[in-house]
């Protein structure tokens, strides 16, 4: 269990100032925690003491413990293919190897489910569908393509949906155009990307809210978020699943579209005849342009 899912689960158990160095921890994961006990209680306004005795309460035998998990953590975070084919092989085993994956999925699945409220995703949909707000979404080099799926449903669903382009240089535009209280989707799974790090940093100091997608070692983009929804990848193979996050992302289009359903039934109808309108071809039969020029030939 990652340290700030054992956090979540003993908050309950700790005093006071142990709840406020906690807080300061997860405020920014894991780097926090790698400071000297002195400089992390000073972060947190606590006493050198409280910070031991939170790790000891987390079950760590030492301070030196705590900070070897959480250096283990950021190592796991940043694991390529290739380091995980050198440490687990090619995930065959034994068996059908596409029965197995099904299964390994359907485990890091259940266990994604166990640890995403119900509340926190209704949090989470509210700001989505408030259509006030504008809505960006940026993923990474392999991520962007949930992030787009994500986009492209949203867009039909409702208006102000800016699906952010990955080139740098078209950035500036999206950042400056961001209004106060926006909402940006990010996805960033490991290995972690510095450049989506720091537009996150330029689009919290806006004022938007960012709601980050990431795997259970906690993208560094968590130090800029309003909410965190982390996923399982990990089924054992040298490649991570995505199946988990795009549940997630089906379920929050889902709700996202429940939301206010007779405006999303509008604009779907309307964006519908936009979409079929001359030159495309319809489901009814042959499209306006198709029936003028019938006699060209």
């Amino acid at each position: 269990m990652p340290l700030s899912e054992r956090i979540d689960e003993r908050l309950g158990t700790l005093t006071a100032g142990e709840r406020k160095a906690a807080t300061a921890l997860k405020a920014d994961y894991p780097f926090t925690g790698l400071l000297t006990v002195a400089e992390f209680a000073k972060r947190a306004n606590v006493s050198s003491q409280t910070i031991l005795r939170l790790a000891s309460k987390l079950g760590f035998q030492g301070y030196s413990q705590f900070q070897q998990t959480l250096i283990g953590e950021l190592k796991e975070g940043y694991q390529s293919p290739v380091t995980l084919r050198e440490k687990r092989g090619d995930g065959k085993g034994a068996g059908s190897f596409f029965a197995g994956l099904v299964e390994s999925a359907v485990r890091a699945a259940e266990e994604t489910a166990s640890f995403i409220s119900d509340a926190q995703l209704e949090i989470i949909v509210a700001l989505l569908s408030d259509q006030k707000r504008g809505v960006h979404l940026l993923g990474g080099r392999i991520t962007d393509t949930l992030a787009s799926y994500l986009a492209r449903h949203m867009k039909q669903i409702r208006p102000k949906v800016y699906k952010v382009p990955t080139d740098h240089e078209e950035w500036p535009d999206y950042l400056l155009r961001l209004g106060r209280n926006d909402v940006v989707f990010m996805v960033d799974v490991r290995r972690y990307q510095a450049d989506l790090d720091w537009f996150a940093e330029q689009a919290a100091a806006s004022g938007a809210h960012i709601i980050l997608l990431t795997d259970r070692w906690i993208s560094p983009i968590s130090r800029h978020s309003t909410h965190v929804l982390p996923v399982i990848i990990d089924v054992g193979t040298p490649w991570d699943t995505s199946v988990t996050a795009l549940l997630l992302i089906e379920a929050l289009i889902n709700k996202v579209a429940e939301a206010d359903w007779p405006k999303t039934r509008s604009r779907i109808e309307r964006w519908d005849s936009v979409r079929f309108s001359p030159g495309v071809a319809t489901l009814d039969g042959p499209t306006r342009w198709e029936k003028g020029n019938a006699g060209d030939e």
